[in-house]
């Protein structure tokens, strides 16, 4: 599944099957995004993970 990085909007081809809550790491950035699922129109929802400080 193809999906858009929310830091940098670099869209990018996901090829492992992924869950709920895994962590996907853009590989233009390098931001970690968590996987939420999908809507109801089934466009992908991804949250990014905010690091602690």
């Amino acid at each position: 599944m193809k999906v858009t990085c929310l830091e940098c909007q670099n869209e990018f081809e996901v090829k492992e099957k992924v869950s709920l809550k895994d962590t996907l790491e853009c590989p233009f950035c390098g931001i970690e995004l968590e996987y939420k699922g999908k809507d109801k129109e089934g466009k992908i929802l991804l949250e990014v993970i905010e690091e602690e400080k």
